[in-house]
Order: C-alpha cells, then structure tokens, then sequence
C-alpha cells in the first residue's frame, strides 16, 4: 500500500530528472569528440550541423528516415510541398522536418509519461500535439513570410529586368545578373531555375518548377505570361513592363482585401476589450453616485 502511495512521486521525480538529462545533451556540443583533422575535412554546412547535433538531436536524426519510410507517400508530398513553400530555409528536408518533431516528442517524452500515469487526457493530447505544431508552425510562418517577400519583390525585379533587357543584355545573362544585384527569395529561386537550364533543363520546364515550388499567386502569374509571350513571340520587353504593371494592380488590390480583413478584428478586439470595461466603469459610477448603503443593503438581506 505504501509503494503505491509513493509511486506518483518517484514517476515525477524520474520525470524530472530524464527532462534534466534531455536538456542538457541537447545542449551538448557534438564536436568536441572530433579532432582537428576530422574537422577540417567537413563542408562548412556539415560542420556547422556538426556542432549544432547534440546527443539528443543525433538520435532523432538517425530514427527521422524511418520515419520517413514508414509515412504514406501523401503525406511525405505534402511536407515536401511545405518545405518548398519555405523556401528550404538551411538545407531543410523531410528527413529535417521529422528530426525536429522528434526531437520534441523525446523532450516531452517526460511530460508525456507523467500525464499518462496520473490521467489526465488534456495534458497527454497537448504534450503529443505540440511535437507536430512546433516545427509545422515554423515552416507555415516561413512560408507566409517567403510568399509576401515574393509578391512584394516581384514587380521591382521586373522593372530592373526590363531596363537590363532593354541594354542589350540578353535574357538569361540579364536574369543571372539581376538576380545577383537584387538578393532575397525570388533571386534565389531565378538562379536556381537558371541552374536548372544550364544543367539541360529546357527553359519551359525550368519556369514551371519555379511556380510549382512556390505558392505565390504573384509569381504564378509571371511565369504562365512569360511561357505565353515567349510561344507567342511578343517582345520581351513590352511583356515584362505588361506583367510588372499587372502585378504592381493585383498587389495593390491584395493590400486592399488585407486592409479590409484588418477592420473585423479591430472591431472584435474593441468589443472584447473596451466595451466590457467601459460598462464596468459606468456601472460603478452609478452605484457609488447613487450613494447606496450596502451595510444596510446586505444586512437586511440577512436579517
């Protein structure tokens, strides 16, 4: 009988000392078991995840490809997609996006335990959620943040790719060196594309994976104007200034449709918030104006 009475205590206490010792191998520097020579030898990417890869990250990476094995294929596509939408923010792949979710699952593996032993659903479903929404939650902010880089770049970048064309610079050494100059994600995802072409990849295909990794609307209609003015063979130029102007229209109007989101959560907050108070405010001046005895008030009651 006493062993029971003890065994929520030891579970919490066990608890508390596996959560310890996971924090602290996940702080744990990986490279301090390799020497000199071995650390040369690294890509500046290996090393840096190197040193970065803690114990408890070094298991979640080996257990993250079968994972990744035992997954429907839908569901491997569609984190694939998220990446994508991210831009595939360090190297991110899959096999990244798994070793994140259990990388927290083991952290919370604890809290998990303690609320299986004592019963409580609510906490065991948040302790098994939260693995998922952490690092998913991520990538939907990266994704949200990648796409209005994108809308926003996007008819500048057209600007300066016209004038460029316009000096006689061909298209696709004048696409290279504005996206060089002008930095961030569309430049990024223009010279991968031109990578692709120049490593054989017919300039049709190289666009339409650039629309399918991302899911700017901005973006999408670019690429689809740009494929009909090349098969057409409408002048490049006039077809940038077209699409620039266009997209500078549709952005304009997307603000617009933001602005009007805005003004409905405004409101919500003020009902919320301000016309609570405010009431309590009237009502307690009105009570204390009134001049009301509630010594008598409640004592009569109780009489």
């Amino acid at each position: 009988m006493s062993v029971m009475v003890l065994l929520p205590g030891i579970a919490l206490a066990t608890a508390v000392l596996l959560a310890l010792r996971g924090y602290r191998l996940l702080r744990a520097d990986a490279t301090e078991g390799l020497g000199l020579e071995e650390l040369m030898v690294l890509r500046p990417e290996q090393r840096r995840a190197a040193r970065g890869e803690a114990p408890l990250g070094r298991l979640a990476t080996r257990l993250a490809p079968a994972v990744r094995r035992r997954l429907p294929a839908p569901v491997v596509t569609w984190l694939q997609t998220q990446v994508d939408f991210a831009g595939r923010p360090g190297g991110l792949t899959v096999d990244g996006v798994l070793r994140s979710i259990l990388v927290w699952a083991l952290m919370l593996s604890p809290a998990t335990l303690i609320c299986l032993v004592s019963g409580n659903l609510v906490g065991l479903g948040l302790c098994l959620i939260a693995p998922l929404m952490m690092p998913l939650s991520r990538l939907s902010r990266l994704r949200r943040l990648r796409t209005e880089a994108l809308d926003r770049d996007l008819p500048d970048f057209l600007d300066v790719l016209a004038v460029t064309v316009t000096a006689g610079v061909g298209f696709r050494p004048a696409l290279m060196r504005v996206s060089e100059r002008f930095g961030g994600p569309l430049a990024a995802e223009m010279q991968l594309a031109l990578s692709q072409v120049q490593h054989g990849a017919s300039l049709r295909g190289a666009f339409e994976q650039l629309r399918e990794r991302s899911d700017s609307e901005a973006l999408a209609q670019f690429v689809t104007a740009f494929l009909q003015s090349d098969e057409l063979g409408a002048p490049l130029v006039d077809a940038l200034n077209q699409i620039a102007i266009d997209q500078r229209r549709d952005h304009a109007q997307r603000m617009r449709r933001k602005a009007a989101q805005i003004a409905p959560r405004v409101t919500l907050v003020t009902t919320i918030v301000l016309v609570p108070a405010t009431l309590i405010l009237l009502l307690v001046g009105i009570v204390l104006g009134a001049d009301i005895d509630f010594g008598n008030l409640f004592g009569g009651f109780s009489g």
